[in-house]
């Protein structure tokens, strides 16, 4: 059983290898970017499971630096090659490098398994990201072997041949040092997941709440809430986790390999976002123009004012939680610098943390790109909307002026306080060192959105003004 699934992994990379060679032609199309990567960590991940540092070839193949455009990879693909020829071929023929074949533990058998030390509680259509997580963060980022991994969606992880489903589950969450929840709508709504929840909470289990992209809820159930939460798609957020597994396994990292696959996983996290996830709101809307040209009443605008007023309210909590998430990061960062030697720092390991900063800035800037001309539009219709209300609504009194007055007044400060908090984020960003190419590249973009988003706050606070005058 062993040898067919080694044999079925085999065919699978090649097979990814093939489609990343009808691309080669185009390298830097996101086609062949993306077939790049996917060839590149399922073959990752099977050498690692085989070889070790003794493996010169396996040295060259996992070493590789694969932070740069199509045409970079496509350099790298040409110099590991060899690499992934030479190690197949040792594959095929049973052998390791420094050992003459490959040893029965080695190989993903479906023989019973216990004492796995890592539960990964999840729902089976979410299986996709937690595939990338296991490969990119568990076993290539800290090592762990994958005998110490209960994850029942893959199979060299999963439930034995003949192997009962519900012993399985008890035993491996009974044993396991870290119980891992991977919560989304799917988890919430499924009772095998919720049932594996409450096991390991009536075990006492040291249970570690991951929240997937696009999840809705805000509590699950009665035993927790997602208030502490690990963001799966937060660079900051994942280096606490791996702390976490580190120190409850007590396993040695490689901050240099897992930053790096941190780093991948993030770019994984981002190009899936980009494809799958809709936009929250839209804006552009075609309105025929018979209907604008209406005449619309009290209700129509206080309607369209609490639309707006929500509109708002939405594209701050976005850029709120982008600039909250960059200091996450920010902290993270220099949590590892300061953990290197300073006499005699790894360039590799620096060169990694200088990456998630990067990732970081460029994913800053992709929320104030997308949200910045959002907001200015959804604030410049909720204030026109507000005096059309206002003039709708005839004769008002002294006390509703102040009221008005009071309201406006506050929405002017809180605009104000944001400009001077983006002002400030932006000094500290400018006087940052340049340590590295991308480092310069993602600070530059960072700091031009930075400025159109202050600029967006002035018109913000203009618009105010006339609204504050109106009520005046």
């Amino acid at each position: 059983m062993g040898d067919n699934l080694l044999r079925q992994e085999i065919e699978k990379v090649k097979e990814l290898r093939d489609i990343y060679n009808s691309f080669i032609g185009n390298p830097n199309s996101s086609e062949a970017i993306e077939a790049y990567h996917n060839w590149y960590d399922a073959s990752n991940v099977l050498f690692h499971r085989y070889f070790d540092e003794k493996s010169k070839e396996y040295q060259n193949f996992s070493n590789v630096d694969n932070d740069g455009n199509g045409f970079v990879l496509c350099r790298n693909y040409q110099c590991i090659r060899k690499d992934f020829c030479v190690l197949i071929d040792l594959l095929e023929r049973g052998e390791v490098m420094n050992s003459g074949s490959i040893s029965s533990e080695k190989l993903p058998t479906k023989t019973s398994v216990s004492g796995k030390r890592i539960f990964i509680s999840h729902a089976s259509k979410d299986s996709q990201i937690i595939d990338k997580f296991v490969d990119s963060i568990l076993l290539l980022g800290l090592g762990i072997d994958s005998n110490d991994i209960a994850y029942t969606s893959r199979d060299e992880t999963g439930i034995p041949l003949g192997k009962s489903i519900p012993q399985f589950i008890q035993e491996n969450i009974n044993s396991s040092d870290v119980f891992i929840m991977m919560l989304s709508d799917n988890y919430k709504n499924s009772e095998v997941c919720l049932n594996e929840m409450g096991a390991a909470w009536a075990l006492d289990k040291y249970m570690v709440q991951v929240l997937l992209p696009n999840t809705t809820f805000d509590k699950l159930g009665w035993l927790c809430s997602l208030d502490k939460a690990v963001k799966i798609d937060a660079v900051g957020a994942i280096d606490s986790l791996c702390e976490i597994i580190s120190e409850r396994l007590d396993i040695k990292v490689k901050l240099g390999v897992l930053n790096r696959n941190i780093a991948n996983f993030m770019y994984y996290c981002q190009s899936l976002s980009m494809v799958s996830l809709p936009a929250m709101i839209s804006y552009e809307e075609i309105v025929p123009e018979d209907i604008v040209e209406e005449e619309l009443g009290f209700l129509d605008y206080k309607e369209l004012l609490d639309e707006d007023a929500q509109k708002v309210t939405v594209v701050c909590v976005e850029i709120s939680n982008a600039v909250n998430n960059s200091a996450d990061v920010y902290e993270s960062c220099a949590r590892k610098l300061t953990r290197l030697n300073s006499n005699n720092p790894n360039p590799q390991h620096v060169r990694g943390i200088m990456m998630e900063v990067s990732i970081m800035m460029d994913n800053t800037s992709d929320v104030f790109e997308v949200n910045t001309p959002q907001l200015c539009d959804a604030f410049h219709s909720m204030v026109d909307n507000a005096i059309k209300l206002i003039e709708c609504s005839g004769a008002v009194s002294s006390e509703d002026k102040d009221a008005w007055y009071a309201v406006v007044q506050h929405l002017l400060v809180e605009i104000m306080k944001a400009k001077n908090a983006v002002q400030a984020n932006k000094q500290q960003l400018d006087d940052m060192p340049k340590t590295e190419k991308s480092i310069i590249k993602s600070k530059k973009r960072l700091s031009k959105n930075m400025d159109e988003l202050i600029s967006a706050l002035d018109e913000c606070v203009l618009k105010g003004q006339r609204l504050l005058a109106r009520v005046l």
